[in-house]
């Protein structure tokens, strides 16, 4: 391959990349059935139990959430978080919930107004 070509075809995966991302970018990311079965209920606007500020991946102080900090409440609860059983949320369950909500805070500094809703008609795959 010439030096050319290589960079051609590095544009065009660079291009790719990029438009592949945005596009990502302009959807809001879908709430894994796992969270809307366990967690919506109390962390959704208006009414709600559990702060909305997980939706930015921060505590209700403003500091950023670590992923495993999120995991442990979730498998050990906290103050009015409640515990969850393997049996009732998996690791991998926890997963696509961390998953989500790193999603979810990065789709909210493009559209900070988001509030994140079940998928309609059916509810979320499971």
């Amino acid at each position: 391959m010439n030096r050319k070509t290589s960079k051609i075809l590095t544009t065009v995966l660079v291009s790719v990349v990029l438009l592949s991302s945005g596009v990502r970018a302009q959807e809001p990311p879908k709430m894994p059935y796992v969270f809307e079965m366990n967690c919506f209920l109390c962390h959704k606007s208006p009414e709600r139990t559990g702060p909305i500020s997980i939706y930015d991946m921060k505590s209700k102080n403003g500091n950023p959430l670590h992923e495993q900090y999120i995991r442990n409440n979730a498998r050990f609860g906290l103050n009015a978080m409640p515990a969850f059983r393997i049996s009732e949320v998996t690791p991998k369950g926890l997963n696509a919930i961390v998953a989500y909500l790193k999603e979810v805070a990065e789709y909210r500094k493009i559209h900070p107004e988001y509030k994140p809703v079940p998928a309609k008609e059916g509810g979320a795959k499971k």
